[in-house]
Protein backbone atom coordinates (compact mmCIF):
# COMPACT_ATOMS: atom_id res chain seq x y z
CA UNK A 1 0.00 0.00 0.00
CA UNK A 2 1.22 3.73 -0.81
CA UNK A 3 2.07 6.04 2.08
CA UNK A 4 -1.61 7.63 1.22
CA UNK A 5 -3.78 9.33 3.76
CA UNK A 6 -6.49 7.45 4.10
CA UNK A 7 -6.57 3.37 3.87
CA UNK A 8 -10.08 3.24 2.88
CA UNK A 9 -12.33 5.25 1.33
CA UNK A 10 -16.31 3.74 2.11
CA UNK A 11 -18.76 3.97 -0.14
CA UNK A 12 -22.33 3.10 0.03
CA UNK A 13 -25.78 4.36 0.06
CA UNK A 14 -25.10 6.41 3.12
CA UNK A 15 -26.59 9.73 4.72
CA UNK A 16 -29.72 9.12 3.46
CA UNK A 17 -31.66 8.36 6.78
CA UNK A 18 -31.92 4.59 5.25
CA UNK A 19 -31.41 2.46 8.47
CA UNK A 20 -30.45 -0.67 6.74
CA UNK A 21 -27.80 1.30 4.61
CA UNK A 22 -26.30 3.04 8.16
CA UNK A 23 -25.82 -0.36 10.01
CA UNK A 24 -23.91 -1.58 6.77
CA UNK A 25 -21.65 1.32 7.15
CA UNK A 26 -21.46 0.66 10.27
CA UNK A 27 -20.81 -2.75 9.82
CA UNK A 28 -17.82 -2.26 7.18
CA UNK A 29 -16.18 0.10 9.59
CA UNK A 30 -16.23 -1.93 12.46
CA UNK A 31 -14.74 -4.69 10.00
CA UNK A 32 -12.15 -2.40 8.64
CA UNK A 33 -11.37 -1.58 12.56
CA UNK A 34 -11.00 -5.43 13.49
CA UNK A 35 -8.18 -5.96 10.77
CA UNK A 36 -5.98 -3.02 12.03
CA UNK A 37 -7.73 0.03 10.16
CA UNK A 38 -7.17 2.51 12.47
CA UNK A 39 -10.27 4.86 12.51
CA UNK A 40 -8.25 8.21 11.00
CA UNK A 41 -7.19 6.21 7.99
CA UNK A 42 -11.30 5.67 6.89
CA UNK A 43 -13.30 8.32 4.95
CA UNK A 44 -17.16 7.97 3.93
CA UNK A 45 -18.54 9.39 1.01
CA UNK A 46 -22.03 10.04 2.24
CA UNK A 47 -25.57 12.36 1.30
CA UNK A 48 -25.18 13.44 5.12
CA UNK A 49 -21.54 14.36 5.61
CA UNK A 50 -22.13 15.36 9.14
CA UNK A 51 -24.71 12.98 10.22
CA UNK A 52 -22.34 10.33 9.02
CA UNK A 53 -19.15 11.66 10.78
CA UNK A 54 -21.57 11.40 14.42
CA UNK A 55 -22.50 8.31 13.93
CA UNK A 56 -19.34 6.61 12.97
CA UNK A 57 -16.78 9.08 14.27
CA UNK A 58 -14.45 8.76 11.03
CA UNK A 59 -13.99 11.80 8.31
CA UNK A 60 -16.82 11.74 5.53
CA UNK A 61 -16.95 13.76 2.66
CA UNK A 62 -20.17 14.91 0.15
CA UNK A 63 -20.73 12.26 -2.29
CA UNK A 64 -22.01 14.80 -4.76
CA UNK A 65 -19.12 16.64 -4.87
CA UNK A 66 -17.25 15.55 -7.46
CA UNK A 67 -14.44 17.28 -6.25
CA UNK A 68 -14.12 16.37 -2.77
CA UNK A 69 -15.06 12.61 -4.00
CA UNK A 70 -11.92 13.27 -6.10
CA UNK A 71 -9.76 14.50 -3.61
CA UNK A 72 -10.89 11.60 -1.60
CA UNK A 73 -9.95 8.81 -3.94
CA UNK A 74 -6.69 10.56 -4.64
CA UNK A 75 -5.85 10.30 -0.93
CA UNK A 76 -6.88 6.70 -0.60
CA UNK A 77 -5.20 3.26 -1.11
CA UNK A 78 -8.81 1.48 -1.45
CA UNK A 79 -12.65 2.54 -2.74
CA UNK A 80 -14.55 -0.14 -0.38
CA UNK A 81 -18.02 -0.52 -1.43
CA UNK A 82 -19.74 -1.55 1.74
CA UNK A 83 -22.91 -3.59 1.90
CA UNK A 84 -26.30 -3.10 -0.59
CA UNK A 85 -27.95 -3.45 -3.52
CA UNK A 86 -25.84 -1.09 -5.52
CA UNK A 87 -25.63 -2.27 -9.03
CA UNK A 88 -29.59 -2.85 -9.84
CA UNK A 89 -31.58 -1.19 -13.01
CA UNK A 90 -35.13 -1.76 -11.83
CA UNK A 91 -36.16 2.08 -11.41
CA UNK A 92 -33.15 3.58 -13.63
CA UNK A 93 -29.84 3.36 -14.78
CA UNK A 94 -28.70 5.76 -12.54
CA UNK A 95 -27.36 3.52 -9.68
CA UNK A 96 -25.33 1.32 -12.14
CA UNK A 97 -23.69 4.60 -13.69
CA UNK A 98 -22.71 6.15 -10.53
CA UNK A 99 -21.36 3.08 -8.84
CA UNK A 100 -19.54 2.04 -12.03
CA UNK A 101 -18.36 5.76 -12.45
CA UNK A 102 -16.88 5.81 -9.04
CA UNK A 103 -15.03 2.76 -9.45
CA UNK A 104 -13.66 3.78 -12.67
CA UNK A 105 -12.88 7.21 -11.00
CA UNK A 106 -11.25 5.28 -8.08
CA UNK A 107 -8.74 2.92 -10.33
CA UNK A 108 -7.93 6.72 -12.39
CA UNK A 109 -7.00 7.99 -9.01
CA UNK A 110 -4.86 4.63 -7.88
CA UNK A 111 -7.33 3.63 -5.51
CA UNK A 112 -8.32 -0.01 -5.62
CA UNK A 113 -11.81 -0.46 -5.32
CA UNK A 114 -13.27 -3.37 -3.49
CA UNK A 115 -16.68 -4.72 -2.37
CA UNK A 116 -18.02 -6.57 0.62
CA UNK A 117 -21.96 -7.42 1.29
CA UNK A 118 -23.53 -6.82 -2.31
CA UNK A 119 -26.57 -8.39 -3.84
CA UNK A 120 -27.00 -7.79 -7.59
CA UNK A 121 -29.65 -6.74 -9.87
CA UNK A 122 -32.42 -6.87 -10.99
CA UNK A 123 -29.98 -6.02 -14.24
CA UNK A 124 -32.58 -5.89 -16.93
CA UNK A 125 -30.94 -3.54 -19.73
CA UNK A 126 -27.87 -4.90 -21.25
CA UNK A 127 -26.03 -1.42 -20.23
CA UNK A 128 -27.12 -2.54 -16.48
CA UNK A 129 -24.93 -5.38 -17.72
CA UNK A 130 -22.13 -4.05 -18.85
CA UNK A 131 -21.69 -1.23 -16.53
CA UNK A 132 -21.54 -3.87 -13.77
CA UNK A 133 -19.24 -6.15 -15.15
CA UNK A 134 -17.23 -3.55 -15.91
CA UNK A 135 -17.10 -2.11 -12.30
CA UNK A 136 -16.37 -5.44 -10.48
CA UNK A 137 -14.24 -6.89 -12.87
CA UNK A 138 -11.94 -3.76 -11.90
CA UNK A 139 -12.27 -4.90 -8.26
CA UNK A 140 -9.46 -6.67 -5.79
CA UNK A 141 -12.22 -8.63 -4.07
CA UNK A 142 -16.12 -9.73 -5.33
CA UNK A 143 -17.74 -10.51 -2.00
CA UNK A 144 -22.10 -10.76 -2.27
CA UNK A 145 -24.54 -11.92 0.36
CA UNK A 146 -26.37 -14.37 -1.70
CA UNK A 147 -26.82 -17.26 -4.07
CA UNK A 148 -28.34 -15.30 -6.75
CA UNK A 149 -25.63 -12.82 -6.91
CA UNK A 150 -22.75 -15.38 -7.07
CA UNK A 151 -24.44 -16.85 -10.27
CA UNK A 152 -24.87 -13.65 -11.30
CA UNK A 153 -20.92 -13.11 -11.25
CA UNK A 154 -20.31 -16.22 -12.74
CA UNK A 155 -22.17 -15.61 -15.71
CA UNK A 156 -20.37 -12.77 -16.19
CA UNK A 157 -17.45 -14.34 -16.00
CA UNK A 158 -16.19 -12.62 -12.75
CA UNK A 159 -14.57 -14.16 -9.57
CA UNK A 160 -16.65 -13.76 -6.42
CA UNK A 161 -17.14 -14.83 -3.28
CA UNK A 162 -20.37 -15.60 -1.49
CA UNK A 163 -21.09 -14.78 2.28
CA UNK A 164 -24.06 -13.31 4.24
CA UNK A 165 -25.67 -9.85 4.86
CA UNK A 166 -22.80 -7.40 6.58
CA UNK A 167 -25.61 -6.48 9.24
CA UNK A 168 -25.47 -10.44 10.78
CA UNK A 169 -22.40 -9.32 11.76
CA UNK A 170 -23.91 -7.00 14.32
CA UNK A 171 -25.29 -9.39 15.90
CA UNK A 172 -23.57 -9.15 19.42
CA UNK A 173 -26.27 -6.25 19.82
CA UNK A 174 -28.66 -8.87 20.62
CA UNK A 175 -27.44 -10.77 23.57
CA UNK A 176 -29.39 -13.01 25.24
CA UNK A 177 -29.12 -11.08 28.47
CA UNK A 178 -30.39 -7.87 26.69
CA UNK A 179 -33.28 -9.88 25.21
CA UNK A 180 -34.51 -10.68 28.84
CA UNK A 181 -34.12 -7.30 29.77
CA UNK A 182 -36.63 -6.01 26.86
CA UNK A 183 -38.94 -8.53 26.91
CA UNK A 184 -42.56 -7.41 27.13
CA UNK A 185 -45.14 -9.16 28.70
CA UNK A 186 -47.68 -7.80 25.90
CA UNK A 187 -47.80 -9.82 22.78
CA UNK A 188 -46.21 -7.51 19.85
CA UNK A 189 -46.55 -7.60 16.53
CA UNK A 190 -44.05 -5.68 14.35
CA UNK A 191 -45.02 -4.58 11.01
CA UNK A 192 -42.96 -2.26 8.45
CA UNK A 193 -43.67 -1.31 5.32
CA UNK A 194 -42.13 0.84 2.73
CA UNK A 195 -43.03 2.49 -0.75
CA UNK A 196 -43.17 -0.23 -3.92
CA UNK A 197 -44.93 -0.45 -7.12
CA UNK A 198 -46.66 -3.49 -5.94
CA UNK A 199 -46.92 -1.89 -2.14
CA UNK A 200 -50.85 -2.61 -2.29
CA UNK A 201 -51.19 -6.07 -2.05
CA UNK A 202 -47.98 -6.18 1.00
CA UNK A 203 -50.12 -3.54 2.05
CA UNK A 204 -53.39 -5.50 2.45
CA UNK A 205 -51.77 -8.87 3.92
CA UNK A 206 -49.82 -6.71 6.56
CA UNK A 207 -53.10 -4.96 7.82
CA UNK A 208 -54.94 -8.00 7.48
CA UNK A 209 -52.54 -9.73 9.62
CA UNK A 210 -51.97 -6.66 12.06
CA UNK A 211 -56.21 -6.53 12.11
CA UNK A 212 -56.55 -9.98 13.63
CA UNK A 213 -53.74 -9.72 15.71
CA UNK A 214 -54.87 -10.03 19.56
CA UNK A 215 -51.71 -7.96 21.33
CA UNK A 216 -50.07 -4.45 20.91
CA UNK A 217 -49.54 -3.49 16.89
CA UNK A 218 -46.21 -1.69 16.52
CA UNK A 219 -46.01 0.10 13.05
CA UNK A 220 -42.01 -0.10 12.69
CA UNK A 221 -40.16 2.53 10.11
CA UNK A 222 -36.66 2.16 9.19
CA UNK A 223 -36.68 5.24 7.02
CA UNK A 224 -38.92 8.48 6.13
CA UNK A 225 -40.93 6.95 3.65
CA UNK A 226 -41.88 4.11 5.58
CA UNK A 227 -42.97 6.61 8.41
CA UNK A 228 -44.89 8.71 5.87
CA UNK A 229 -46.03 5.82 4.43
CA UNK A 230 -47.41 3.96 7.37
CA UNK A 231 -49.19 7.31 9.04
CA UNK A 232 -51.26 7.35 5.87
CA UNK A 233 -52.43 3.97 6.38
CA UNK A 234 -52.87 4.19 10.36
CA UNK A 235 -54.57 7.41 9.12
CA UNK A 236 -57.07 6.12 6.71
CA UNK A 237 -57.82 3.43 9.04
CA UNK A 238 -56.38 0.41 6.94
CA UNK A 239 -53.46 -0.34 9.60
CA UNK A 240 -54.51 -1.19 12.98
CA UNK A 241 -51.45 0.15 15.10
CA UNK A 242 -51.12 1.10 18.61
CA UNK A 243 -48.10 3.16 18.10
CA UNK A 244 -45.46 3.98 15.19
CA UNK A 245 -41.65 3.64 15.96
CA UNK A 246 -38.85 5.25 13.47
CA UNK A 247 -35.02 3.48 14.03
CA UNK A 248 -32.95 5.27 13.30
CA UNK A 249 -29.91 3.37 15.25
CA UNK A 250 -28.58 -0.45 15.47
CA UNK A 251 -29.53 0.56 19.43
CA UNK A 252 -33.37 0.92 18.97
CA UNK A 253 -34.32 -2.39 16.74
CA UNK A 254 -31.90 -4.21 19.98
CA UNK A 255 -34.68 -2.39 22.15
CA UNK A 256 -37.59 -2.60 20.36
CA UNK A 257 -37.33 -6.72 18.20
CA UNK A 258 -36.29 -8.65 21.01
CA UNK A 259 -39.68 -7.71 22.87
CA UNK A 260 -41.87 -8.91 20.07
CA UNK A 261 -43.85 -12.31 19.81
CA UNK A 262 -43.77 -11.79 15.53
CA UNK A 263 -42.86 -9.54 12.77
CA UNK A 264 -44.32 -8.99 9.04
CA UNK A 265 -42.72 -6.54 6.69
CA UNK A 266 -40.92 -5.72 3.59
CA UNK A 267 -37.02 -4.46 4.07
CA UNK A 268 -34.36 -6.63 3.82
CA UNK A 269 -32.97 -5.31 7.47
CA UNK A 270 -36.10 -5.47 9.00
CA UNK A 271 -36.04 -9.02 8.28
CA UNK A 272 -32.58 -9.71 9.12
CA UNK A 273 -33.09 -7.49 12.40
CA UNK A 274 -35.98 -9.92 13.12
CA UNK A 275 -33.57 -12.84 12.70
CA UNK A 276 -31.02 -11.41 15.19
CA UNK A 277 -33.43 -11.07 17.79
CA UNK A 278 -34.75 -14.94 17.31
CA UNK A 279 -38.43 -13.14 16.16
CA UNK A 280 -40.58 -15.30 14.00
CA UNK A 281 -41.21 -13.29 10.59
CA UNK A 282 -43.25 -12.99 7.71
CA UNK A 283 -41.04 -11.50 4.35
CA UNK A 284 -43.27 -9.88 2.21
CA UNK A 285 -40.75 -9.99 -0.69
CA UNK A 286 -41.07 -6.92 -3.14
CA UNK A 287 -37.64 -7.28 -4.52
CA UNK A 288 -35.30 -10.58 -5.36
CA UNK A 289 -33.12 -9.72 -2.62
CA UNK A 290 -35.94 -10.19 0.01
CA UNK A 291 -37.27 -13.16 -1.85
CA UNK A 292 -33.24 -14.55 -2.37
CA UNK A 293 -32.97 -13.66 1.85
CA UNK A 294 -36.42 -15.82 2.84
CA UNK A 295 -35.04 -18.92 0.48
CA UNK A 296 -31.65 -18.79 1.78
CA UNK A 297 -32.91 -18.44 5.59
CA UNK A 298 -35.75 -21.28 5.06
CA UNK A 299 -38.59 -18.40 5.81
CA UNK A 300 -41.88 -19.42 3.71
CA UNK A 301 -42.82 -18.09 0.85
CA UNK A 302 -45.41 -15.58 0.08
CA UNK A 303 -47.64 -14.77 -2.62
CA UNK A 304 -49.89 -11.89 -3.33
CA UNK A 305 -53.75 -13.03 -2.35
CA UNK A 306 -52.25 -15.68 0.06
CA UNK A 307 -52.17 -15.51 3.96
CA UNK A 308 -48.28 -14.77 4.84
CA UNK A 309 -46.93 -17.40 7.06
CA UNK A 310 -44.59 -16.92 10.11
CA UNK A 311 -41.13 -18.42 10.42
CA UNK A 312 -37.98 -18.52 12.40
CA UNK A 313 -35.13 -17.53 10.10
CA UNK A 314 -32.45 -20.48 9.90
CA UNK A 315 -29.69 -18.35 11.58
CA UNK A 316 -26.10 -18.65 10.25
CA UNK A 317 -22.80 -19.14 12.33
CA UNK A 318 -22.63 -15.31 13.70
CA UNK A 319 -19.08 -15.62 14.26
CA UNK A 320 -18.33 -17.26 11.32
CA UNK A 321 -19.88 -14.49 9.62
CA UNK A 322 -17.15 -12.58 11.08
CA UNK A 323 -14.15 -14.35 10.46
CA UNK A 324 -15.03 -14.85 6.66
CA UNK A 325 -15.57 -11.08 6.74
CA UNK A 326 -12.47 -10.22 8.46
CA UNK A 327 -10.59 -13.01 6.09
CA UNK A 328 -11.80 -10.52 2.81
CA UNK A 329 -10.78 -7.48 4.26
CA UNK A 330 -6.96 -8.71 4.81
CA UNK A 331 -6.49 -10.67 1.95
CA UNK A 332 -7.58 -7.42 0.39
CA UNK A 333 -4.38 -5.66 2.29
CA UNK A 334 -1.95 -8.86 1.44
CA UNK A 335 0.36 -7.21 -1.38
CA UNK A 336 1.20 -10.94 -2.70
CA UNK A 337 -2.67 -11.68 -3.39
CA UNK A 338 -2.50 -7.74 -4.59
CA UNK A 339 0.04 -8.38 -6.75
CA UNK A 340 -1.39 -11.66 -8.37
CA UNK A 341 -5.30 -10.15 -8.63
CA UNK A 342 -3.52 -6.91 -10.63
CA UNK A 343 -1.92 -9.39 -12.97
CA UNK A 344 -5.08 -11.20 -13.55
CA UNK A 345 -7.32 -8.25 -13.95
CA UNK A 346 -4.51 -6.54 -16.23
CA UNK A 347 -4.96 -9.93 -18.56
CA UNK A 348 -8.53 -9.74 -18.61
CA UNK A 349 -8.18 -6.10 -19.38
Amino acid sequence: MSGRRYRVALAGYYGFGNLGDELLAQASLETLLRCGVERERVVVLSADPKATCRALRVESVSRWSFWDVLRTLVRSDTLLLGGGGLFQDVTSLRSCAWYWGLTRLARLCGATPWVLGQSLGPLNTRLGRALTQDALRGCRVVHVRDARSLKMCRDMKLPAYQGEDLVFSLAEAFTAEQQTEVSSSKEVLLVNLRPSPQMESFAEAACAVAGAFPGEVVGTALSEEDEVLLQGLIREGWLKCTRLERLTTLEDAAWLFPGAKAAIGMRLHFLVLAALAEVPVAALPYDPKVEAFAEGFGLPPWRAGAEPSFGLARLPDLKRIRDELDAVCLRVFDSNFAQTKKRTTNKHE
